[in-house]
């Protein structure tokens, strides 16, 4: 069937219904309650405006790319309502006693209802979430088509000249976003409310201005000659190809119009959650052509200067987009770098590399004074993995590192280690102490040395 018909989607929510996320030992706190929806989004990609592969989508063995992407991408929104409604202990989400067909159903209803709330539609979906079970099939079958015209009408990229231009994934990514929002309140509150609907997409108006203002201030920063031109060409095209409300499209093309400084952009941003957007949504945008000119640093280090977020924050958000590329590189579908799967990670390492290049002389003397790191890093240049026990020493020696050098800081926040590799590639472990390397396998006798005259 399909990809973005009512059948399709039917399918995708039932067999996410039909596997519920695990509740939590414990109720959770709401501020938990987002924290772990927060993780979520990052770890599943959502906040990135794209999805990992997801056990829930069957598609044809010919399914382009946009459609694979798509597919994975509102999986991931239905798993995110999901984990919110386990995270809510809401009825059927939880352990109960529901049948097993009753509790898919009802599931699956309630999961729809938030979707077509988080579209505009929350006094038609009100029934299907009040009253999942005994809800006529009628009604899910007009709800569901709803929320797949729109999602398909706004999302589905099938190679259109747009696709794989940041602004169509940042908006993917605040889609996400506001769905799960919504289906946090809703499932926590045991109630679909139009009041909350409205709230949920006026805040997600707010970051679809501000996303558009910081890649329209990106694309007025770029040095290459046209590449301005090019990028609000691109983003003039999502923007009709969203078919959005009157009101909604005026406000947007003026914020494209308008770029301003990153200092001003940042005056607007208040919440950590907006604040970690927006960086993270401008460093893909730079990345996504496998280029970081001049003018493009400059931007982020003014807006994260703008915005209080160091440069070891900076340098983790790219570790952290970098590790989820590595693994599910079929993501990168969504961003058109199929042809070249390394691309949106090389991008990432080569920035990070610079910081370690930019600064090697000092690296280099401040590791021949730590001999332990020394000896561990040759050992794991050669080839050889270190242990557990090993690695956590490195990590500790290089925080004591990064206190004196800032560009090691990336490696030593959390999850830095990742990017081990990186380093070892770039430290010439030749220029380390003849202590540190090993001889060879079979060294060859040592000839006497030569006497000296008159020794």
């Amino acid at each position: 069937m399909p990809v973005g018909s009512t059948e399709w989607l039917l399918a995708v929510v039932g067999a996410v219904a039909a596997r519920p996320q695990a509740a939590p030992a414990r109720t959770l706190a709401r501020s938990e309650r987002r924290e772990r929806l927060e993780a979520l989004l990052r770890a599943s990609g959502l906040s990135y405006g794209t999805g990992a592969l997801d056990p829930a989508v069957e598609l044809a063995p010919d399914a382009r790319p946009g459609e694979r992407a798509f597919a994975h991408f509102v999986a991931g929104i239905v798993r995110l309502c999901a984990e919110a409604a386990a995270l809510s202990f809401a009825p059927g989400f939880a352990p109960d006693e529901l049948p097993r067909g009753d509790a898919v159903a009802a599931r699956r209803n309630q999961l729809l209802a938030v979707l077509a709330a988080a579209g505009g539609h929350a006094r038609a979906a009100r029934p299907l979430f009040v009253d999942p079970i005994e809800a006529p099939e009628v009604l899910t079958q007009r709800i569901a088509g709803r929320v797949a015209a729109r999602l398909s009408r706004r999302y589905l990229a099938l190679g259109g000249p747009f696709a794989g231009l940041p602004l169509h994934h940042g908006l993917c990514a605040i889609e996400a976003r506001a769905c799960g929002t919504l289906a946090l309140a809703s499932f926590g509150r045991r109630r679909l409310s139009a009041y909350s609907a409205r709230l949920v997409e006026t805040g997600a108006l707010r970051w679809r201005l501000i996303l558009v203002e910081l890649l329209a201030a990106l694309a007025a920063a770029q040095e290459a000659p046209g590449a301005e031109g090019d990028m609000r060409r691109g983003m003039d095209q999502v923007l009709r190809a969203q078919r959005l409300p009157p009101r909604e499209n005026r406000q947007l093309r003026r914020a494209l119009e308008a770029a301003p400084s990153p200092e001003v952009i940042a005056q607007a941003i208040a919440s950590p959650a907006l604040r970690r957007f927006a960086i993270e949504q401008v460093l893909l945008a730079a990345l996504a052509d496998r280029t970081f000119d001049k003018g493009e640093m400059a931007f982020v280090e003014r807006l994260a200067a703008a915005l209080g977020i160091d440069s070891q924050e900076v340098g983790l958000l790219e570790i952290q987009a970098d590790d989820f590329y590595r693994k599910n590189r079929d993501a990168l579908v969504a961003l058109q770098l199929a042809e070249t799967p390394e691309g949106l990670p090389h991008a990432l390492t080569t920035r990070l590399s610079a910081l370690v290049l930019d600064n090697l002389d000092r690296i280099l003397q401040e590791i021949r004074e730590t001999g332990e790191l020394a000896q561990l890093l040759a050992k794991a240049s050669a080839g050889t993995s270190l242990t557990s026990e090993e690695k956590g020493k490195v990590r500790e020696q290089l925080i004591d590192l990064a206190k004196a050098i800032p560009a090691l800081a990336v490696f030593a926040a959390p999850g830095g280690m990742l990017l081990l590799p990186i380093l070892l590639k770039l430290l010439p472990f030749n220029l380390l102490p003849s202590s540190f390397i090993d001889p060879p396998a079979n060294p060859r006798p040592l000839l006497p040395p030569a006497r000296r005259s008159g020794s």
